[in-house]
């Protein structure tokens, strides 16, 4: 057991450097979503390592500091992918819930309010705490059965509403949302020494990456038969032109032109690169992009600041500073 949990931290260790070469945007949610499942995974095997009730406590904590912050990332995650405008009040009303829920998860051999008594023992070469459960113990799972609900229905109201980029990226998401539920269901009724959940969290992590490369590929702002029938009379080639902007200038632009609001973060990156001359093949090679890509996202800037080509665009851009 031990060495299995060394092995699952090992790996968790080495997705969130996979996921760090990979997403050069460093998208907040989804690096959260990586580094909780290694906090949680480090927890876990510093608990099967531990030799005193004290480290093993502190373990216990360590992991469940993982596990209550998981699935509000995950939650965040989503709500992002399915293009699902939030509040900034309810992320900071979620977050506030969590640190609460760590309070009182990690508790245990201070409080008796989540564990009334609770000792450690090794099995199988790997520690173990053997648990008495306080009247506050419920709250964790109504917690985490309260996220899961939260997650499946923003999922189906995405599809409904049809937000979600395709349905492909729909199925990505319920299988790992319903495949921790599903993990989840059989811990609570299966007698176990082991936390299988970690490996569900591993799998998701590679379903998260292999996802996030769909994504990338794909165009988020879907444009209705008007404006694709305007765009269609757009001169690509424009990108090949030799007007741009200096860095000085593109900064400038960025901090006095308003229009530039209704970009989305990629768009604005494209628009940064387009500016300052870069060709289509070079954006895409910096932004981990294909070069259809880089066409789609361009398209939706010049549709959206009402440019026809990238000299009309530096033109508009220049009278902004």
């Amino acid at each position: 057991m031990l060495i299995f949990y060394g092995i699952v931290c090992l790996i968790s260790f080495i997705l969130l450097i996979v996921y760090f070469i990979i997403d050069k945007k460093r998208e907040k949610w989804l690096m959260c979503v990586f580094i909780s499942v290694l906090v949680c995974n480090t927890g876990y095997f510093m608990l099967s390592i531990s030799r005193n009730l004290n480290l093993a406590l502190i373990s216990n904590s360590i992991a469940y500091i993982g596990n209550i912050f998981l699935p509000f990332f995950m939650l965040m995650l989503i709500l992002e992918i399915c293009n699902i405008k939030h509040s900034k009040i309810l992320t900071y009303s979620l977050l506030a819930v969590g640190l609460v829920m760590i309070f009182i998860t990690t508790s245990g051999g201070y409080l008796p309010i989540y564990y009334k008594e609770v000792t450690l023992q090794v099995i199988e070469g790997g520690a173990l705490l053997i648990k008495d459960y306080g009247v506050l113990h419920s709250l964790y799972y109504v917690y985490l059965f309260g996220y899961m609900i939260a997650m499946i229905s923003i999922i189906i109201y995405a599809i409904i509403k049809k937000k979600i980029t395709s349905k492909m990226h729909a199925i990505f998401l319920s299988i790992i949302v319903l495949g921790n539920i599903l993990v989840w269901f059989i811990e609570q009724f299966i007698e176990n020494h082991f936390e299988f959940l970690c490996i569900s969290y591993i799998i998701n992590e590679g379903l998260l990456l292999f996802l996030y490369e769909m994504l990338r590929e794909y165009e988020f702002i879907k444009v209705n038969k008007k404006d694709e029938n305007i765009i269609t009379n757009v001169d690509m080639s424009v990108l090949d032109l030799t007007n741009k902007l200096s860095e000085e200038q593109v900064a400038l632009v960025f901090t006095n032109w308003q229009a530039l609001n209704i970009l989305t973060n990629r768009e604005k990156e494209i628009l940064k690169h387009i500016l300052l001359g870069q060709r289509r093949k070079e954006i895409a090679v910096n932004l981990y992009l294909s070069e259809s890509a880089v066409r789609k996202y361009t398209t939706s800037i010049f549709r959206k600041l009402e440019v026809n080509n990238r000299t009309e665009l530096c033109k508009k851009a220049k009278k902004a500073i």
